[in-house]
């Protein structure tokens, strides 16, 4: 892909992380649903990482896992991988959040969590794209 594509391709990536991001801001605001907010912080890492694959031309098979995605982008970022422990936690919501479980309803603090590991790494993402 060429760098251009890749640029834009990434860019929108990113903005549709941001909208999940904002999502999830406006739901925890709002004292919306614990487990759609827990989602939309999972899909705005997601996204981001996909924009970080797509703008350093790591290719990526159609997955969900936020830590395999973290390993192929840490092979040309390794500070990402240190965000290790918030990606395996954030993974969690990708299921957990979409179907019914014992685990779906989540805390304001486990919320509030959510979000700011999902801010920190997207902001972190979104750095390292700018540079």
């Amino acid at each position: 892909m060429k760098k251009d594509n890749q640029k834009k391709l990434a860019t929108e990536w990113i903005l549709k992380g941001q909208n999940d991001l904002e999502t999830a801001g406006i739901l925890l605001r709002e004292k919306g649903p614990t487990d759609t907010l827990c989602f939309h912080c999972q899909q705005a890492v997601e996204k981001f990482l996909k924009a970080y694959a797509v703008f350093s031309g790591t290719r990526f098979e159609k997955i969900h896992d936020l830590w395999k995605l973290a390993k192929l982008a840490g092979k040309t970022n390794r500070k990402i991988i240190e965000f290790e422990k918030e990606l395996k936690s954030l993974n969690a919501y990708y299921i957990e959040s979409r179907y019914p479980s014992d685990a779906a309803a989540y805390s304001r603090k486990e919320c509030k969590e959510a979000l700011r590991d999902a801010n920190e790494i997207t902001q972190y993402i979104l750095k390292a794209i700018e540079k």
